[in-house]
């Protein structure tokens, strides 16, 4: 019988939260953290999907894909299954056994590896010739229609086509992918799991989405000739504000100012990879770390979708030696704190910030090494 192993990653994205369903450019990564899918074919003309951590199954035939579901895991299943051309005509029987490392919630896409993961095993497995970008695309569709979830495309191309030590500018208008590395030069990256969970669908995620679609369209028709939020000149800018509400008008300027910050991390990443092997990094590590520090401030202040829990986090982690600076992660309202800090960062006062953290909100805190990691792939 024929077998195949799959490794879907989850992902981090440094600096341009929002920004993928904003025009913007995004700068993620996938992580070493992943959901493992295991692909076997057997006898009869049935599924069998378990979702072992969870200790739940599906077994269903292919007539029954379209049974109304509870929102879940086999929502995703579902839809990915659909939109790879699986219906009531297909006879093949397969088993799917998942389980996973990625934290459920923490803002690291663990939907999007589902959905890139099971897409990439079908495709593997029946030779259907879809391309990586394709299934990108699927798996975003099926967060869409089947999720409820608005969500731009930078999780599924993080899961998809990740590399190893290298981060993705990912152009959200043009689909193209630019790899570069990130020399941290013994400085490196980590997360904080606020053990918040979220849960887009029913978040003000899809209305922060709408909101901003209202302002391009005004945008728009104010000035006929703007191709993208990128080539919006301050004058134009001020004129918009102008014809928008108060709440709209922070969250546009979050989006404006993110991205000039992407500029200008391309622009340190490139000045880091130049340094000579003598040459101190901290000048230009404390500029990165400042950048995120300042998106933490925006998602805060002007997107709102943060929480107090992060923020808490936020000031507590900052105020450690050795700490170049930290910026939630992910859609908002929970999960991860990423953080930027030195070779010679200690935390001291770790427990005392374990402690504190869970005598205010009632929750323990995880620490989460992470490596940037190569995508999807066979293993």
């Amino acid at each position: 019988m024929k077998q195949l192993r799959v490794l879907a990653p989850g992902r981090i994205n440094l600096l341009g939260e929002h920004l993928d369903y904003n025009q913007g450019i995004v700068l993620p990564a996938a992580i070493d953290r992943y959901i493992e899918f295991d692909f076997k074919e057997i006898e009869g003309s049935r599924v069998l999907i378990e979702a072992l951590d969870l200790k739940e199954q599906w077994a269903f035939s292919w007539d029954e894909l379209n049974t109304s579901l509870p929102a879940g895991w086999k929502i995703y299943v579902k839809g990915v299954f659909l939109l790879m051309g699986f219906d009531s005509h297909s006879t093949l029987g397969l088993h799917i056994r998942f389980k996973s490392t990625i934290p459920i919630g923490a803002g690291l896409s663990s939907s999007a590896a589902l959905c890139c993961g099971l897409a990439f095993g079908l495709n593997e497995f029946y030779a259907l010739g879809k391309t990586r970008m394709e299934l990108a695309l699927l798996s975003q569709q099926t967060e869409h229609e089947f999720a409820g979830v608005k969500c731009g495309l930078m999780d599924q191309v993080a899961s998809l086509f990740g590399q190893a030590n290298h981060l993705l500018a990912f152009d959200c208008i043009s689909n193209e992918i630019t790899p570069f590395e990130l020399p941290l030069n013994g400085a490196q990256l980590f997360l904080i799991d606020s053990k918040v969970k979220h849960n887009l669908a029913s978040s003000a995620y899809n209305e922060r989405r709408a909101s901003m679609e209202h302002a391009w369209a005004l945008a728009q028709v104010l000035f006929p000739n703007l191709k993208n939020w990128r080539d919006l000149k301050p004058t134009e800018l001020a004129r918009l504000n102008a014809n928008l509400d108060a709440t709209t008008q922070k969250r546009l300027s979050y989006v404006i100012v993110e991205m000039a910050r992407v500029q200008a991390v391309q622009k340190l990443a490139n000045e880091l990879a130049l340094l000579a092997p003598n040459q101190n990094p901290e000048a230009l590590l404390a500029q990165l770390g400042t950048c995120l520090n300042q998106t933490h401030a925006g998602l805060r202040n002007l997107y709102e979708v943060s929480c107090p829990e992060l923020d808490f986090l936020h000031e507590a982690i900052c105020a450690q030696k050795g700490v170049w600076g930290a910026r939630m992660m992910g859609g908002g309202f929970g999960g991860c704190l990423l953080v930027l800090v030195s070779r010679e960062f200690v935390c001291d006062n770790l427990q005392a910030l374990v402690s504190s953290y869970n005598s205010n909100y009632g929750l323990h805190l995880e620490w989460i090494d992470i490596h940037l990691s190569d995508g999807v792939y066979v293993v």
